[in-house]
């Protein structure tokens, strides 16, 4: 974790700029690089009786333990800064804070590897 999940977002592209987005939010988040994860969500738009596969406006949704708001909006500026540079003039960022008592490793939740092995997750 964190895990990133991209809408309406071309494969290619995203590859062009992975790298320096994972370097970018590793630096800001303060997680080590193995626990970022890029998701690249089919999605289409229906709109009346239309199918749509294609959009220009990408939406991310990133699902994360909450982090001060001002770790937030750097996350926001990097991924609409890297999806900027692969070709996506807008695009949207929703955060989800995941909570310790309901994210599971294994068969523990982050509680109880809290209270065997102190905090696990990403330092902020």
């Amino acid at each position: 974790m964190p895990f990133f999940k991209f809408h309406f977002v071309e494969a290619s592209r995203m590859a062009g700029v992975s790298r320096r987005m994972a370097d970018r939010l590793q630096e800001t988040i303060g997680c080590p690089r193995e626990h970022i994860v890029f998701e690249l969500i089919h999605s289409s738009v229906v709109e009346d009786v239309t199918i749509k596969s294609g959009n220009d406006w990408p939406y991310v949704e990133v699902d994360y333990f909450e982090r001060p708001p001002e770790v937030q909006h750097e996350v926001a500026k990097v991924i609409y800064e890297c999806l900027m540079a692969a070709g996506y003039p807008n695009s949207d960022v929703y955060f989800r804070y995941l909570t310790p008592e309901n994210y599971y490793e294994g068969s523990l939740s982050e509680i109880n590897m809290l209270i065997k092995n102190g905090p696990i997750w990403c330092e902020i």
